[in-house]
């Protein structure tokens, strides 16, 4: 199994950032405001050249261990702000709350429907500091959190729409992604005419986003008109300002079940529970609860099979070169659960355990280009409420 490390290492372990395609401090904004264009590398020029990998078979290690959030329900995402050194998380809101201008307490299927979400902000030991509830945004699949002063604005989808998954069950999906800023407390609409709104891709469908904190980059996955998922990468800055005429690059989601030798009745078709991006590459998180089912051969619930056992899982951890399109490293022929995408079983040992969220965190602002991946995991508490859970993965492989 994945080796299950108890704290975090020393900071002094980590690998130093070298090289001539290094990043100081003065080359990327993590100051109080957001910058100028200028303050990031020049446009496009950072996101192709070789940049530092995430080694997918580093240890994972505890950060965080079932901690609350607001709501009792299944955390969907995770970000850092890394200014501030703060955690947000977003989730369904719970049932039977009851907010300002509604009649009576709403129903969790309601919620879901609705698209309606809750804003954890933690510490960077899993303590709650605030909360926001967002109403018709959506599922809150991924989520951006960009540093200005002693805050953060937050990027995630919104003006939701119905959406069926294959076993019937009715959620909702962003058609366009908003922009505001953390207010603890605050009731935000989706309606709201303080939301900055944007619309990447005209036309397409469950939109989410998350930013790049090292390269000022923002990530955007969507459906397209072909019913394929893909991920444009923009420079933070211009996205901002609504530019999306001059996307660095665009790729079609690689599929982990396409991969040959595939084991589909042992890990079946993985759920993609979050994203995260630095510089040249995209991180994927697949997995589903242990437990979980899949009709499998499509014969209906006699053709479903367990794909996630308890203690095992189907959590799978990738890496995808975004000059390619191709999970990096190549995955050999036939498919190695062992290498990329990676079979993890970081926080096996949870109740329920269901992936859920993928983050960039920097522990040291004068090195940005030494970072670390966050693994979310939520769980079952022994008082009945979900828990959140953070493992993460600190080894960087150097571009050669």
């Amino acid at each position: 199994m994945t080796n299950e490390t108890p704290s975090r290492p020393s900071r002094r372990s980590l690998l130093a950032w070298t090289g001539t395609t290094a990043l100081t401090a003065a080359t990327v904004s993590l100051g109080a405001a957001p910058a100028s264009a200028a303050t990031y590398p020049a446009h496009g020029s950072a996101l192709l050249v070789p940049s530092a990998r995430i080694d997918l078979n580093s240890p994972s290690e505890r950060w965080i261990r079932e901690k609350a959030t607001q709501d009792a329900t299944i955390i969907q995402a995770l970000g850092y702000d890394n200014v501030n050194r703060h955690i947000y998380l977003a989730q369904v809101m719970q049932a039977g709350r009851q907010l300002t201008g509604e009649s009576a307490p709403v129903t969790s299927a309601d919620r879901n429907r609705r698209g309606d979400l809750t804003i954890t902000k933690w510490d960077m030991d899993g303590n709650i500091l605030g909360h926001m509830y967002l109403r018709g945004f959506g599922h809150g699949a991924n989520i951006g959190v960009e540093p200005v002063g002693s805050s953060a604005y937050l990027w995630i989808e919104a003006d939701s729409v119905e959406v069926t998954d294959e076993k019937g069950n009715v959620s909702s999906r962003g058609t366009r992604l908003a922009r505001f800023p953390f207010v603890n407390g605050q009731v935000l609409d989706t309606t709201s005419p303080t939301l900055a709104k944007y619309t990447p891709v005209p036309g397409s469908t469950r939109n989410s986003t998350t930013i790049d904190p090292v390269y000022g980059r923002l990530v955007i996955r969507y459906k397209d008109t072909d019913n394929g998922y893909k991920y444009q990468i923009h420079d933070l800055d211009l996205a901002r300002l609504g530019i999306f005429s001059e996307p660095l690059a665009t790729i079609s989601e690689p599929s982990l079940t396409a991969l040959p030798g595939w084991p589909l009745t042992t890990y079946g078709k993985p759920y993609l529970q979050g994203y995260a991006a630095v510089g040249r590459y995209l991180y994927m998180l697949h997995g589903n609860s242990y437990g979980f089912t899949q009709d499998i051969d499509g014969t209906g619930p006699g053709g479903a099979v367990v794909i996630s056992e308890p203690g095992v899982g189907n959590t799978f951890l990738s890496a995808v070169n975004l000059a390619t399109g191709a999970f990096d490293p190549a995955p050999p022929v036939p498919f190695d659960k062992d290498v990329n995408p990676l079979h993890t079983t970081a926080a096996y040992t949870l109740k329920f355990r269901e992936p859920e969220g993928l983050g960039v965190h920097i522990p040291d602002l004068a090195r940005p280009g030494v970072f670390e991946l966050g693994m979310g995991f939520a769980s079952d508490g022994d008082d009945g409420k979900r828990k959140a859970s953070i493992y993460g993965k600190a080894g960087l492989i150097q571009p050669a």
